[in-house]
């Protein structure tokens, strides 16, 4: 049979309320009765329930984390470096996902208010920058790939990225460059802005394919594009992901990378570097990312006063065997 509180309060001679003060090593309790409760409770295989006692005594030691979606390696990686930064700080971590159609960002932010986490680190909000807005006094949030008015934040210069992509791909010869551009939502804009800025200034018309974030969906839409009579030489897609989704479609239909289409991904993720994908891609260090995103958790938390924090990290071009200058 569980061994409940009550049943450890009773054994020791104590109340319940006592029992749970022991446990949380508040104020209160001398250290001979914190020990006797403790001695009483191993000896009887007593388990308190850490998260209510948590809960209860809102101690500022737990940090939030929403992820986007766990099938995107950049969001593994992102966490990586909020662990190591957390533990380091003695913080634990609470986790929640969302999704990739956005359907779950504020359930899971409201399931981080309703925990009580000291600090939430976002990594992925695709809610609008108003829709965030509501969260003001109900959590304190460090984004984590986005600036949001009014909130901490951390983020990669998406624009140099894109930037240095099209470069790139422009020293090598391309002029037929498609970008597959994710939704264009708050916060997210800056690999379009890159890319279109770039073409505008090479004096080439922009080629833009909105896709969404599924490794699918990319394919499907690369489908039509490598089909076509004047096929783009060369496509730039917002993520490794979906990356990846266009490779899927390049293999089905016989073609080679980078011979008869060079492609390149934006992340860097583990699966960029596998032998067979290989792939040109923009590095925005996301374990640097995660890393200082739960650093800046940590000094809001020891600093509730302090103006929102806001740093903008510089990003830098991986270039692998996906990318080659265009057959004549």
């Amino acid at each position: 049979m569980k061994v409940t509180m009550a049943d450890v309060a009773r054994a020791a001679g104590v109340s319940s309320a006592l029992v749970s003060l022991a446990f949380r090593d508040a104020y209160g309790v001398s250290k001979p009765t914190r020990e006797r409760i403790l001695a009483t409770a191993e000896s009887m295989g007593y388990q308190p329930n850490r998260m209510a006692s948590r809960l209860a005594s809102k101690v500022d030691d737990t940090l939030g984390v929403f992820l986007l979606d766990l099938h995107n390696e950049v969001f593994a990686d992102m966490f990586d470096g909020m662990r190591d930064s957390a533990h380091q700080s003695g913080r634990e971590l609470v986790l929640t996902v969302g999704s990739i159609s956005g359907d779950l960002d504020r359930p899971a932010l409201d399931s981080l208010v309703r925990a009580r986490v000291d600090v939430a680190i976002a990594a992925g909000l695709l809610l609008s920058d108003a829709e965030l807005q509501a969260f003001r006094g109900r959590l304190r949030l460090v984004s984590v790939a986005r600036v949001v008015p009014g909130f901490d934040a951390v983020a990669s210069d998406n624009v140099l990225g894109a930037t240095m992509a099209v470069e790139h791909l422009l020293e090598l010869g391309h002029r037929r460059i498609v970008h597959l551009a994710s939704p264009p939502t708050d916060g997210y804009l800056g690999r379009r802005e890159g890319y279109t800025a770039s073409m505008a200034r090479a004096g080439l018309t922009p080629h833009l394919v909105t896709c969404g974030y599924s490794r699918q969906e990319a394919s499907d839409l690369a489908g039509p594009l490598l089909d076509a009579p004047d096929r783009p030489t060369a496509i730039f897609t917002h993520n490794d992901q979906t990356a990846l989704g266009v490779l899927d479609a390049v293999h089905a239909r016989g073609l080679r990378v980078p011979e008869d289409i060079t492609v390149v991904g934006y992340d860097n993720t583990s699966a960029s570097k596998l032998p067979g994908v290989d792939l040109t891609t923009v590095d925005l260090h996301p374990v640097d990312l995660g890393r200082r995103a739960a650093e800046i958790a940590v000094l809001r938390s020891n600093n509730p006063a302090l103006e929102p924090m806001v740093e903008v990290l510089s990003p830098s071009l991986l270039v692998r065997a996906s990318s080659a200058p265009p057959l004549p």
